[in-house]
């Protein structure tokens, strides 16, 4: 099962459920669905093209969380943030950044190879500052 999929198995069940995150739910796959009407040739989107638009959605909120001061518009943004946080992967830790870039290193791989692994074996899954920095460190 794909994320989108969970994605809307989840806001059916809320929907039944009446529970509120539905409508971020909802809205989120709208835009999935608009995302992939924009494509040349439309396919279903990966888990990582998933991932950027729950991103984009949480991005949003924390904007409204820090230009609003209505305490009814707070809880809401808080409650879409939560329902939308569970649909992001595990982020790794900077043990394992490092590890995982120090086996690169290891193998005589540079900066950029370290980083186009890491993007292609680990997308979505580290923040990509640290991942920088960790991977300069292992390479120093």
């Amino acid at each position: 099962m794909t994320l989108l999929d969970k994605i809307r198995v989840d806001a059916i069940s809320a929907r039944k459920a009446r529970d509120p995150k539905s409508g971020v739910l909802v809205t989120l796959i709208g835009e999935a669905d608009t995302e992939m009407k924009k494509m040349s040739a439309p396919r279903p989107l990966e888990d990582g093209e998933v991932v950027a638009i729950v991103r984009k959605f949480l991005k949003n909120i924390d904007e409204t969380l820090d230009l609003t001061k209505a305490p009814d518009a707070i809880a809401k943004a808080r409650a879409e943030r939560a329902a939308l946080e569970i649909y992001l992967p595990t982020q790794m830790t900077a043990d394992e950044l490092t590890s995982f870039a120090r086996a690169a290193a290891a193998e005589g791989a540079n900066l950029g190879q370290i980083m186009g692994r890491l993007r292609a074996e680990k997308a979505g899954q580290y923040d990509g500052k640290l991942a920088s920095s960790l991977v300069k460190l292992a390479l120093g």
